[in-house]
This record gives C-alpha cells, sequence and structure tokens, in this order.
C-alpha cells in the first residue's frame, strides 16, 4: 500500500506544485496550506482516535472500524482533488521559444541522468533524507519522556507544543518568503535558529527544565515551519532549473525526492533507534533501565535531531537555485 500506492498519489500531488502554477508565491502557499491542514489533522487524530476506538466497540474491532473510517476519508479527499485540480496548458508551462516544438517523451535511463546532474535535486533529496531520520528519532519520545523525564503523559504536551507552532510558523510563511523575495535566505536564517533551538533543547533537557524544553521546541518548530511549506516551490524552482539548462522537463520525476526521502529516511531512522536501543541495552517495558540505555536515549532524542538540524542547515546553504534560475532566465531573453 505504501510502497506502491501512496507513492503513486504523492508524487503527483506534489508535482502539481509545479503544473497548475508559474507563480513561485502561490507555490510557497500552496505548500504551507498543504502542511498546515497535514499538522492540524495530525493533532485531530491523536487527539480522537483513542476514544473513537473505545466508541467502535474497543479492542481490534475498534481498530478496524477507525481505520475503515480514516481510509473513505482519506479516499474521498484524495477524490476531490482530482477532480477539480487543473493543470496548466503545456504551451503556458514551457517558455515561449519552445511552444512550437513537439513535447518529447524521455525514458528512464535519460530522466535518471537529468535528475543526477542537476545538484539541487541532490541537495534537496539528502535534506529530505535526513529530516525524516530525524523524525523518526524524535518519534522514540515516548521512551525519554517515560524513561528519562519519568512522565509518559509529558509526550502530548511536547506533540502540541511541536505540531501548533508548526501551523503558526506555516501560516506566516508564504508572506514572510514574498517580503524577504526569495526562499533562500528564509529558509537559511529559519534552520539556523532551529539549530540554536534544539542546542537549547539539549541544555533545558540535561538541567531537567521541562518549560525550558518546551519553549525552544516551540521556537524550533517555528523556525522550520518556512522550509516545511515551501519545500514543493523548492523542488519545483529545482525542476524549472533542469529545464533551463537541459530544456527537458522532468516535474514528477523531480518530486519523487519527496517519496524518496520519506521511505529512505523513515525506514533508516526507525532501523537505526531500533539498534542504538539493543546496542546501549534498552530493556522493553522494564520498570527501569540501565544508565548505558539512558545515554542512549539522552543522544537520541536531544543530540541526533540538532546534529541533523546542523547538516540540513549546511546544505540550505548552497540552495541558491532561484537566484541561478533567475540569471538563466536573464540570459535567455
Amino acid at each position: 500500500l505504501n510502497g506502491v500506492f501512496y507513492t503513486a498519489n504523492n508524487i503527483a500531488y506534489g508535482a502539481l506544485t509545479a503544473l497548475i502554477t508559474k507563480n513561485g508565491n502561490e507555490r510557497v502557499q500552496m505548500g504551507s496550506l498543504r502542511f498546515i491542514f497535514a499538522y492540524a489533522t495530525s493533532l485531530v487524530i491523536q487527539a480522537i482516535t483513542v476514544n473513537a476506538v473505545d466508541a467502535l466497540g474497543g479492542g481490534a474491532v475498534g481498530w478496524k472500524w477507525i481505520a475503515v473510517i480514516y481510509a473513505l476519508a482519506g479516499l474521498a479527499i484524495n477524490t476531490f482533488s482530482v477532480f477539480s485540480v487543473k493543470e496548466l496548458p503545456e504551451s503556458e508551462l514551457e517558455d515561449k521559444k519552445e511552444t512550437e516544438a513537439p513535447s518529447e517523451k524521455i525514458g528512464y535511463v535519460e530522466t535518471a541522468k537529468l535528475l543526477l546532474s542537476n545538484k539541487y535535486f541532490i541537495l534537496v533529496c539528502g535534506i529530505y533524507l535526513m529530516s525524516h531520520i530525524s523524525n523518526a528519532f524524535v518519534g522514540i519520545g515516548i521512551y525519554f519522556m517515560t524513561y528519562v523525564m519519568g512522565d509518559a503523559n509529558l509526550l502530548g504536551t511536547f506533540a502540541s507544543f511541536t505540531n501548533i507552532p508548526m501551523i503558526i510558523g506555516l501560516l506566516v510563511a508564504p508572506s514572510v518568503i514574498q517580503k524577504m523575495n526569495g526562499m533562500y535566505k528564509v529558509n537559511l536564517v529559519g534552520y539556523g535558529f532551529a539549530t540554536f533551538c534544539r542546542i537549547m533543547v539539549i541544555v533545558g533537557g540535561f538541567l531537567g527544565n521541562v518549560p525550558m524544553m518546551l519553549i525552544f521546541t516551540a521556537l524550533c518548530n517555528i523556525g522550520m515551519s518556512p522550509m516545511q511549506g515551501d519545500l514543493n516551490a523548492l523542488i519545483a524552482a529545482c525542476s524549472e532549473y533542469t529545464y533551463l539548462t537541459k530544456g527537458k522537463r522532468v516535474d514528477g520525476s523531480m518530486f519523487s525526492a519527496t517519496s524518496l526521502g520519506v521511505k529512505l529516511g523513515g525506514g533508516l531512522g526507525t532501523a537505526l533507534t531500533g539498534i542504538l536501543l539493543d546496542a546501549s541495552g534498552y530493556v522493553n517495558a522494564a520498570a527501569v533501565q540501565s544508565a548505558s540505555a539512558l545515554n542512549m536515549l539522552n543522544f537520541m532524542y536531544l543530540w541526533v535531531p540538532m546534529i541533523l538540524s546542523l547538516a540540513i542547515t549546511l546544505l540550505l546553504s548552497q540552495m541558491d537555485v532561484e537566484k541561478k534560475n533567475q540569471a538563466l532566465m536573464a540570459n535567455r531573453i
């Protein structure tokens, strides 16, 4: 289901950002709206699912029916999107100088060469990969809250201080990016700020200061929100770079970076968390964990996301694709 149907849906859905408008600010707005609803839905799901399962009979029966309900809702929403969104005609998407040339079909091998020759595509893949590995490590929060912080209920509080600030940041990101005349500075400064906040979360963690951790967790997600909102627009700009340099469009394949990052990053992150927990001597469901397991939980939940945030910041410092596209378009006039 995930490897075939979700992949097909998600790549096509992501590519629509580049195919229904050429306006960069509109692309950022669409990306922001997409993730505003994603994070808001996540909050709703977390809030209602357990009670809904109980109301539907509890146990396996309750989980089965909630899965059916969520699946039907997803089917309805995706079907609405399919029949209501229209792509721009090729004559509008392409350069006026190229409109009379017939559309050229590109094979898999050539598509792969075009993607790998675009350094910005490689950078986006790296950003996605590290982002989803980081998400997997943050996902061990239940273990960190239970054994390090001593209160499993803190997980819900930290989830709120993650999702709500992200939604707020996504709401304001398009206007900030428009005022700054592009995504580059906003993404770089935002992630640099997020890295600093991650450091402060580490400090708060070692001090056992929960309010400090919550405040800097919230600020961190505000800092990360612009890139989360404009990532589709960034990929569209990468695709435009391939067109301007090679004269060929590979929009759908370019958006495979998102699917690659989700699956490879999520898979690697999940595998690494399990391997590291095992290596630390973690004992499942134990009342108390060993010192080595607690040290590993601190490293995984506090240090790894900060290190990956720093790495993403360094990659973003090289993502000057907007500037390159503007120069290329100026040379074509």
